[in-house]
This record gives structure tokens, sequence and C-alpha cells, in this order.
């Protein structure tokens, strides 16, 4: 089944009328979700608010239908259709949840439909079903909505980045060139040395770190084979190169992702210092777009990676192998 040409067919044949089917029937019954039809309407030139409120009231009414079908027919059909299965760890992940469960089955992957019928089946209240329903589902229709108006506009976004990338290493003078080099090379032995220190001060915490800069390193260069962004220096013309990376990939910045990973992770263990990493990090993105080897999008891409990865040194590791 090719789903982006039923998207395709969708929208150019019934707009904002087949994006809202699509979210009604997937709501009780149908298996097919309405994310992709959503991506596809932004895609194809559809507004991507007015695509997401859509889908939004479209899934809300089904889920309303569900729910009733769940109230009247109850458990035998709701057996046939989905699996006694899916009664029993659905009853257990909505006595657990209740409404938060609504919530949760609205923005994740999880079986919405089941969700709806359970709610019928054990009575909820259908004003704070549908709350929950609009809760979940239009911020997560907003964020696919987005994602597709993102890729409608691939060559803007693309010519925005190389704006970017002019704007800040083409304005360059002779105290920058002689600063910016250094404290783009600073990265890698600043965060080896911060490391060490780090675990030999203390070694539970430093674990941590090192788990998340492991973990950042491998994201960010899996990455970098995997998109295959050229270096800009290869493919545009009049670029201020003070360094060379030679023909490794761009997307993301390796230095920034790691800079950044440190900088989070050293937050948690110590604000000041946290702060001062944080200041250093954020010279360091801007130092690789200055000399010459990155984009912007790839070191916001690397400050993204890090952050999340920095955050990670927040979880007991310790216990949360003992639970495994």
């Amino acid at each position: 089944m090719d789903l982006y040409a039923m998207a395709e067919y969708l929208v150019n044949n019934y707009g904002y009328i087949g994006i809202f089917i699509i979210s009604f029937t997937e709501a009780f019954i149908q298996p097919i979700p309405p994310d992709v039809f959503i991506i596809g309407a932004s895609f194809f030139g559809l507004n991507p608010i007015i695509s997401a409120i859509v889908a939004t009231i479209g899934t809300t009414l089904g889920g309303l239908f569900g729910y009733f079908l769940g109230d009247k027919l109850g458990h035998p059909i709701f057996i046939k259709l989905f699996g006694e299965k899916y009664l029993h760890k659905g009853e257990e992940f909505f006595n657990k949840y209740g409404v938060y469960g609504v919530v949760i089955a609205g923005f994740s992957p999880l079986p919405y439909k089941v969700i709806a019928w359970l709610s019928g089946i054990f009575e909820m209240h259908k004003l704070l079903f549908t709350v929950g329903t609009i809760i979940g589902r239009l911020p997560r229709f907003l964020a696919v909505a987005y994602f597709g108006d993102v890729l409608g506009n691939i060559n803007r976004l693309s010519d925005i980045n190389i704006y970017l990338f002019y704007l800040i290493n083409s304005h360059y003078n002779y105290i920058f060139d002689a600063i910016m080099p250094i404290i783009s090379k600073t990265a890698y032995p600043l965060i080896a040395i911060t490391s060490l220190i780090i675990f030999i001060k203390n070694r539970k915490f430093g674990m941590k770190l090192i788990f998340a800069l492991f973990l950042a390193f491998m994201i960010a260069f899996s990455l970098k084979y995997l998109v295959n962004e050229p270096r800009p220096y290869l493919v545009l013309d009049n670029v201020h190169l003070l360094c060379n990376e030679g023909n490794e990939p761009s997307f993301p910045s390796g230095h920034t992702t790691l800079a950044f990973t440190l900088a989070t992770s050293l937050l948690f263990y110590s604000k000041k210092l946290g702060i001062l990493f944080l200041s250093w990090a954020i010279i360091v993105a801007y130092s690789r777009v200055y000399v010459g080897v990155h984009y912007p999008l790839d070191v916001l891409a690397g400050m993204i990676i890090g952050i999340f990865c920095g955050c990670l040194t927040r979880i007991d590791i310790y216990k949360l192998i003992d639970n495994i």
C-alpha cells in the first residue's frame, strides 16, 4: 500500500474533507493513521494549522463514536475486533492512567481506537474523554503538519541555511580570525580533560557523563554518514576558510554536539560550572560556522543532540541496570 500516493490523491481530490474522513474513521476502526495524510496535506499546499485542526476535530468526533460503540456493544464485540489481549492490556493501562491515558494514547503511537472503546466500556465521563483527546491529538497533529510544511519548503530552508552561513562566515576580522580557530580546536581536548577530572572526583557522575558523550558521538557520527551533507567549503564559493576537515560530512557538527553534551551534563553537576561551559559551547558552535566548516543548521542539530544526551545524566544508570 503506497501511503504517499494515497495521501497525494486524498489531498488533491478531497482536501480538508479527506483529512477529516481519515481522522474520523481511524479513531474507532480503520488501521491507517492520519499522520501521513496530514504531512501530505502540508506538503501539497494546504495550510498546516487548518489541517491539524480539521484532523483533531475528526479524531475527536471519531473517538466519541468509538466511545459510544464501546458503551453500547461492550466487551464481546471489542474482543472480536481487537482481541482479548488488547482488552486486558488496555484495561490495565486505563485503570492506571485514567484520563491521562487518553492524552498519552492521543499523542503517542499507542492504539487510540482501543482507548476510545475502553473509555465507553468503563464509562469515563464524556467531557473528560473529549478534553483528553484534544490535549493529546492537537499537539501531535500540529507537529506532523509542521513537519510536512518543512518538507514542502525544503528548498527555502536550504536557502536560509546558506544565507545564514554567509552572514556569519563573510563578516570577519583579524582578531576573530586568530581566536576562532583556537576556540574551535579546544572542543575535543577540553572535553577529554574535563571528563577525566570529573570521573576522578565523582566516579558515579563521571560514568554517566562518559555514557552521555559516547551516545552523543554515536548519534552525531551516524547521522553524518547517513545524511552525507558536503562541507560548505566543498560546494560554495567565496568561503572564508580557516580550518579544513577534509571530505568528512558536515551534518551535524560533532564538536558542537559533544560540547553541548558536556555543558548540559555539568549543569546537573554544578550550576556555576555548567553555565561557564555552556557559554564556551555556544562560542564553539559559532566558531564552527565562522571558520567555514559547518552550516548553521549543522550546529543547531548538534546543540539539540547534545542537550538531549546531556539531560540523560539525570538518570540513575545503576538503578536502571538493576531493573533490567
